[in-house]
């Protein structure tokens, strides 16, 4: 167990090592990046560029959200912005995407139909701009602490927990997520994956510091990230996609339009099996 950031420093060159033979491993022809500008997506694309200068990123939201805002700008600072792709979406997007989201993922469960309609919007973009592979940052956040909910898991000392809890729940989300894209024909790769074992090594204090009453979420990523990512890029905090596209957001207003909660607009779209 690496347990001081000195000692996980002299293994910091097999991670990015083993990382980069996975993002090498993904590049063929006809392969994307989802891209939401934050530390994963960022890393991801950044490694890719080395193999594939051309390499095209794939962003989704609403007009003026967090995460166009946040591509465009990160784009820019990686020399990637003549290959950034965004696709807006509009509330009727958004509506259209419900029933497939919840076809393919079997759950009426608001976040999960969030990220599943992420899912499909951004599958669908890549699939578009004539993008068959589509290379995403899936994992990351369990691997490497990225959610908020870990904060107080942190405090409470139970994050080694939290996070091996989540890890084990991961193949079902990327089924969820692998069953999405596929609607758009889009066969996804998610080289983060590739660094579990070493991940596992890592003793929850180097994947999140508290500075004062600030949390650094994903910190030792962060750490080796430096090696590739201007600052800028590396310390920014980021939203969860759901939220950063402005999609779950979407979903609450016309759940409320309508009078009714979340889960209960979605299962007017699903059959009764769904729960």
């Amino acid at each position: 167990m690496y347990i001081d950031e000195s000692e996980a420093q002299t293994f910091h060159k097999s991670l990015i090592k083993n990382f980069e033979d996975a993002v090498r491993s993904c590049m063929h022809d006809h392969t994307g990046v989802a891209f939401s500008g934050g530390i994963d997506s960022s890393l991801i694309a950044s490694i890719a560029k080395s193999f594939n200068p051309d390499i095209e990123l794939c962003t989704v939201g609403m007009h003026g959200s967090y995460d166009i805002k946040h591509a465009r700008r990160a784009a820019a600072l990686l020399g990637l912005e003549d290959r950034l792709r965004i696709c807006e979406c509009t509330g009727a997007d958004i509506e259209s995407a419900i029933p497939r989201a919840i076809g393919a993922i079997e759950s009426t469960n608001p976040v999960a139909v969030g990220i599943g309609i992420c899912m499909y919007l951004v599958s669908q973009c890549a699939h578009t701009n004539g993008i068959r592979f589509l290379v995403t940052g899936q994992g990351a956040d369990e691997l490497f602490a990225g959610y908020k909910r870990y904060e107080q898991a942190f405090d409470d000392g139970i994050l080694d927990h939290e996070l091996e809890k989540d890890v084990l729940a991961l193949p079902a989300q990327i089924k969820r997520d692998v069953a999405v894209a596929q609607l758009n024909h889009v066969e996804l790769y998610m080289p983060m994956l590739d660094l579990a074992d070493i991940a596992a090594r890592i003793d929850v204090k180097l994947k999140m510091r508290k500075e004062r009453s600030n949390y650094i979420r994903k910190y030792i990523l962060r750490r080796v990230s430096e090696d590739y990512l201007p600052a800028e890029l590396v310390w920014a905090p980021k939203k969860a996609v759901q939220y950063g596209t402005g999609i779950q957001n979407a979903l609450r207003r016309m759940a409320r339009k309508r009078g009714l909660g979340q889960e209960d607009l979605l299962r007017q779209y699903s059959p009764d099996k769904l729960v």
